[in-house]
């Protein structure tokens, strides 16, 4: 009996602890970042989905389509995906059809599509409608499923005869032509709308179809910026506070491709919109002036804004893109003070990963090129190479400033050949970035190389890089720390040429320019100064004051808290006791013998678990040996290859080739978490990349890759890597003689569930006339024949401009081959 009391009393205070923790955690485990939006309704909340949306659409300089920034926008949040879209139906109330999409069941939505009527069934056509429609990218499968599922809501909703759903309906047939292209039909259907709302006198309906027909016409399109700012004014009168908003967002996107000066007169409009709703997500915005002003040359200004921009941010917890935040700040500081510069710049890439890397690569860059000064250019290039293999650059926009940052480190290392490839890559990605993406920084480059080339003694080439970049002096922005380098370079030149009237007068521009800039830089560094001691002085009141009222009102919630959690606790305490009572007696010998075989099997699930963790472990590290030991061999082969010439060489290398597309294998085996299956894509990727570097020197031979994400097995992925080096490795030693341009196009494909195809294409001189493979008795086409008939796949050789080799195999022969090996081993 008394050990039964005792066991009773044990278990009570468990409960109890138990019950007392989990409503102290229902009390204090949200974030500062979600009370802040807990805080909010569905309007701001669909306000700071959108606006951020908008921004990473901005600050991307066109690397993603505005749709996948939504998508990112609504993922950040925990948000429904279709929160931008439905502002004229969704109330913020679950719905069984969204919560089907937002969990990614499309199958089930559509069957419940089949079994709901009336306005549910509309509106559940609609969601399905709006998922398919802006869905990232232009798929014209999901166009054609996003047009049924509308046309279907249209039909139901004519049937109604409600204006709501009709409207809506037509609405979002105007979002699908937009997407198709088809402005002017477009425009038709939200029109129409706006007209319906009209007739039917419904002011709030006016402003909000008159704001989306605004808001849904293309950026720069003619009839835009009028729109929206009628539409700005029909949303003030209605009372649409977070639609205005929206529409002002809108108009300085606008004015950030034709007007500065304007832009930065509607983001702080919009500032004071949004702290009149009490929307304290104002960072976006501010950060929005930071750029404008420094771009100007304001740069006190621009401090003030970054400064308050990162302040908002940590104060609403909003921490998701703060690799956006900080540069600003740290781009900001730079200016007078570039240990403070260096160190925010670090501070944006503190919580870098591969899903955000579109957001904090641009201030890597920022920070490895100011790092050249700080650490030198060998510690700089090391830091890059570690960096960019583990994550490559994965935009146009990222490329071009890789390639830039790359060749200022060689520069400074005196190495001209290395410096000069990377400055002419550089040259050519730029070419390719549209107009209106291209900022100050590829004029300051530009300008950078002509400086190098000056500096070298090669006219030719510092004009032509001069010629470049003086059209580019035109643009938007603060020229006056880059002009005076111009002048400078121009003044080498002249001197050159022996001009020296016009290299004087060069010098003397510079030299004004020069001590203008150390002027207004002195004057700058005073003012900072004075903004960091007011700054400090007012937060340190500030906090004071914060502090009192803090502390007041956490004993109150403690107070209320204890009070509340003592009542509910006693009340559940007499409750588990009656109940524990009550079952004590009955289950005392059943609960025994379940304690017995439940610690036989935690013993038998912890062994196992074990001899799995163990197992694991040492796959990873035979994996991680065998990569270690392939580059042990790569290096002997590299040492070796210093006392060998022509073929005896080729092979030595041809050899270090294969071994590092087997290494890179086992060395994503040791990285990854699947110890059993490759991604493939990324693979193909960086073995392109290293024989591109192992074999180009100065030569224009491009790569064009489509492949897919597509995992395979360690069986077939070992030997499709060997074809594949064999393949490109051909490619780029015979293909393209003469120092001849090509193009290289590798292909991977799924071509069903099972079956895959790879291929690889160069346009160069093709294969001999009388070329057969049967009579090739080469390494690499031995190699290639019994590597395909290792994974059972058909190879196949053609000539026809060009080369390609292609290789079709199966997923399913490794399967029966590893059942096959298992009968063997029973």
């Amino acid at each position: 009996m008394r050990g039964s009391i005792k066991l009773g009393a044990i278990a009570i205070n468990i409960l109890l602890s138990l019950i007392l923790l989990s409503i102290y955690n229902f009390c204090y485990s949200q974030s500062l970042s979600d009370k802040v939006i807990g805080r909010y309704d569905i309007n701001k909340k669909r306000l700071l989905a959108i606006s951020t949306g908008l921004n990473l659409y901005m600050v991307s300089q066109g690397q993603i389509d505005l749709d996948s920034s939504m998508l990112l926008s609504c993922d950040a949040y925990k948000f429904s995906r279709l929160l931008p879209y439905n502002e004229g139906y969704d109330n913020g109330l679950a719905s069984a059809g969204k919560s089907l999409i937002d969990s990614g069941k499309i199958d089930q939505a559509k069957q419940l599509l089949n079994k709901i009527k009336n306005e549910d069934r509309i509106r559940l056509a609609l969601e399905l409608g709006t998922y398919y429609l802006f869905k990232p990218g232009t798929n014209l499968a999901d166009l054609n499923q996003s047009l049924h599922y509308i046309q279907q809501a249209k039909r139901d909703a004519d049937l109604s005869g409600i204006r709501l759903w009709k409207n809506e309906s037509l609405g979002l047939i105007g979002r699908y032509y937009l997407q198709t292209g088809d402005v002017q039909t477009s425009q038709r259907y939200f029109s129409q709308v706006v007209q319906a709302n009209i007739l039917a006198k419904d002011k709030k309906a006016i402003a909000l179809a008159t704001a989306n027909q605004a808001i849904n016409l293309p950026i720069t399109y003619p009839d835009k910026l009028p729109l929206l700012k009628k539409a700005q004014e029909l949303c003030k009168k209605a009372g649409l506070k977070e639609k205005e908003i929206e529409v002002v967002s809108n108009i300085i996107i606008e004015y950030f491709i034709t007007d500065w000066d304007a832009a930065k007169e509607k983001f702080k409009e919009n500032i004071a919109l949004q702290k009149a709703i009490g929307f304290a997500h104002t960072h976006l915005a501010e950060s929005g002036i930071s750029f404008l002003d420094h771009q100007q040359g304001n740069f006190t200004a621009a401090l003030i804004r970054a400064l308050q921009a990162v302040k908002t941010m940590e104060q609403t917890g909003d921490t998701k893109f703060s690799s956006l935040y900080y540069p600003r700040l740290a781009g900001s500081y730079a200016i007078v003070d570039r240990k403070e510069g260096l160190y925010y710049y670090k501070r944006g890439l503190e919580n870098k990963t591969k899903n955000t890397q579109l957001f904090w690569y641009k201030n890597f860059l920022a920070y490895s090129d100011m790092l050249i000064a700080f650490e030198g250019p060998a510690k700089t290039l090391k830091y890059i190479n570690q960096t960019v293999s583990e994550y490559p650059p994965a935009t146009l926009f990222d490329r071009t400033l890789l390639a830039v940052i790359q060749g200022r480190c060689y520069a400074a290392l005196k190495q001209q050949q290395k410096a000069i490839y990377y400055f002419d890559l550089f040259t050519k990605l730029a070419e390719q970035i549209p107009a209106e993406h291209v900022h100050s920084e590829v004029l300051y480059y530009l300008i950078d190389i002509a400086d190098f080339y000056s500096k070298m003694g090669d006219q030719v080439h510092a004009k032509l890089y001069v010629d470049k970049a003086t059209p580019l002096l035109k643009g938007k922005g603060n020229l006056n720390y880059i002009e005076p380098r111009l002048d400078m370079v121009k003044f080498r030149l002249d001197s050159l040429n022996g001009n020296y009237l016009s290299a004087i007068r060069n010098y003397q521009r510079y030299n004004f320019a020069h001590d203008s800039f150390i002027t207004q830089t002195s004057t700058r560094q005073l003012n900072f100064l004075q903004i960091q001691f007011e700054t400090k002085n007012k937060d340190q009141s500030i906090n004071f004051l914060t502090q009192q009222s803090e502390l007041q009102k956490a004993k109150l919630e403690q107070a209320d808290f204890f009070r509340n959690v003592t009542i509910g606790g006693i009340f559940m305490l007499l409750i588990i006791v009656g109940l524990l009572y009550n079952q004590y007696r009955v289950k005392q010998r059943s609960n025994e013998q379940l304690q017995i075989k439940q610690n036989e099997i935690s013993l038998k699930n912890s062994s196992l678990e074990n001899l799995l963790e163990e197992k694991e472990w040492l796959l990873k590290e035979v994996h991680h040996r065998v990569k270690n030991n392939l580059h042990t061999v790569m290096s002997l082969l590299e040492s070796q290859s210093a006392y060998l010439a022509d073929d005896a060489l080729s092979a030595i290398q041809d050899s270090q080739h294969r071994i590092h597309a087997m290494s890179l294998i086992h060395q994503k085996l040791y990285t990854s978490d699947d110890v059993t299956t490759i991604e493939m894509s990324t693979y193909i990727q960086e073995l392109a990349s290293y024989l591109r570097d192992s074999f180009i020197d100065g030569q224009d031979i491009r790569f064009q890759l489509d492949v897919e994400p597509i995992e395979l097995d360690v069986a077939q992925a070992i030997p499709l890597g060997l074809i594949l080096n064999e393949a490109i490795t051909n490619s780029l030693k015979y293909a393209f003689p003469g120092n001849r341009t090509g193009l290289i196009s590798i292909t991977f494909k799924q071509l069903n569930d099972q079956v895959f195809k790879l291929s690889v294409k160069d346009n160069g001189i093709g294969l001999k006339l009388n070329f057969n493979t049967e009579k090739v008795s080469s390494l690499g086409m031995k190699l290639m024949k019994g590597l395909s008939n290792e994974i059972h796949a058909d190879l196949q050789i053609s000539s026809e401009q060009g080369t390609t080799i292609s290789l079709t195999f199966s997923s399913k022969q490794v399967v029966a081959d590893r059942h096959i090996f298992s009968l063997n081993q029973d």
